[in-house]
């Protein structure tokens, strides 16, 4: 039995360190994709003036969703196009580490749209929940399942969660008294939609070139 797992965790190992360009390579089209709609969310979101609390929640957790599900039928075209199992090994290995934070963030962005439709928190109004504390734990949760699916992945996508837990710190340390919706919607489209479009620039041009036959 131990031999059994044994063998199957070095097989994952030797299959996430041979993957590991394919999987830089998938990581760019996502990055450009969560850049690109962090920034049209935040700029469609400004200008409708989506900045109701209940209505700034419920939009950027609608615009999360829908963000995560193309990304798994962008791994999922890639993985039938290299003519590979979507559900592999190396791919539950992901899952498993990134899920805990992403669940999290889910649940806060569902209790805190909830929440502010009903009685705020005590000391807290629903438009500092809203546009405050939420985009600011919700760079923190996502920083740290980037930075856990980092242990399966090259080792740059680490950092990148690292950057994120750390700017989501520094912006909850530099939290207004009063967070009004502008702060809310820097935050997620600089952080959500500027940086993730930056890091997916870069990993498009530093993509290492095949060579040619």
């Amino acid at each position: 039995m131990q031999s059994d797992r044994a063998r199957e965790h070095l097989e994952v190992i030797r299959t996430l360190m041979e993957r590991s360009a394919v999987y830089r390579r998938a990581l760019a089209p996502m990055s450009l994709l969560a850049g690109g709609v962090g920034l049209v969310g935040a700029g469609a979101g400004w200008a409708l003036d989506l900045s109701a609390p209940r209505t700034f929640a419920g939009y950027w957790l609608a615009v999360g969703v829908a963000t995560g599900v193309v990304a798994l039928l962008l791994v999922r075209r890639q993985a039938l196009k290299a003519q590979e199992p979507f559900w592999s090994p190396p791919t539950r290995r992901v899952i498993q580490a990134a899920g805990p934070a992403l669940l999290a963030g889910l649940v806060l962005g569902v209790v805190a749209w909830w929440r502010v439709g009903a009685e705020p928190l005590s000391g807290v109004t629903a438009a500092a929940l809203a546009a405050g504390w939420l985009p600011c734990g919700w760079v923190i949760l996502y920083g740290c399942a980037v930075h856990s699916a980092g242990f399966f992945m090259p080792r740059g996508i680490r950092l990148f969660g690292g950057i994120l837990v750390f700017l989501g710190c520094l912006l909850l340390l530099l939290l207004p008294g009063r967070p009004g919706p502008r702060f809310g919607w820097m935050v997620m489209g600089g952080v959500f939609g500027a940086l993730h479009l930056a890091y997916g620039i870069y990993l498009r041009f530093t993509e290492p070139r095949e060579s040619a036959a």
